[in-house]
């Protein structure tokens, strides 16, 4: 009997141990969906945000370039070639802030600490390039003068035409531990006419 009773008592741990392995495989598995879910959430988050932020910044630069088409562009008629023109550098960067300014208004909760670092204005006429950049809330002005094709945008293009570059950064807020991860954004836009 006693050895019989001890092969039991060792059966019945063996069970015990078995179902601890399983209940502990069951939590793991649970933990993992939940990191799972919480990652898939937030790349979601992320996702919406760079859709938003990518369409409300082309919409902006863009609006800064032809606001005005009765001043922005000039024709040479007796050359046909149409050259790009800012009526003002100062009203395109303003244009372009209000225009950002009122695609984040009704976004509360999606971006925090919203700045403007950089609008540039780029003038071609001829070889010559007029480069006035804009820096931070304040708009910090500052003009400089380069040659066509040797003036790169931020985002790497070459620029060969009148165009414009617009830069933001702003906070959103991780759903896991409400920290505040920083991102920026930023797109250069140029003008195609009579192509």
């Amino acid at each position: 009997m006693d050895v019989r009773d001890n092969v039991i008592q060792r059966l019945k741990q063996k069970r015990k141990a078995t179902g601890a392995v399983g209940y502990v495989l069951l939590f793991l598995v649970v933990l993992v969906m939940v990191i799972l879910t919480l990652y898939l959430a937030q790349v979601a988050k992320l996702m919406t945000h760079q859709h938003h932020i990518d369409d409300s910044l082309a919409d902006s630069v863009l609006a800064s370039l032809v606001a005005d088409d009765v001043y922005y562009f000039e024709t040479y008629e007796r050359t046909g070639i149409p050259v790009i023109r800012f009526k003002s550098t100062d009203n395109s960067y303003y244009i372009f802030t209000d225009c950002m300014t009122n695609a984040i208004a009704d976004t509360s909760g999606f971006y925090y600490n919203f700045s403007f670092d950089t609008f540039i204005c780029y003038e071609v006429e001829g070889n010559n390039i007029m480069i006035t950049e804009y820096t931070g809330n304040g708009g910090a002005k500052r003009t400089s003068v380069g040659r066509v094709g040797s003036v790169r945008a931020p985002t790497g293009e070459v620029v060969r035409e009148t165009s414009a570059y617009g830069k933001v950064r702003f906070d959103i807020q991780n759903i896991i531990d409400k920290s505040y991860i920083t991102k920026t954004k930023d797109i250069y836009c140029t003008l195609e006419i009579n192509n």
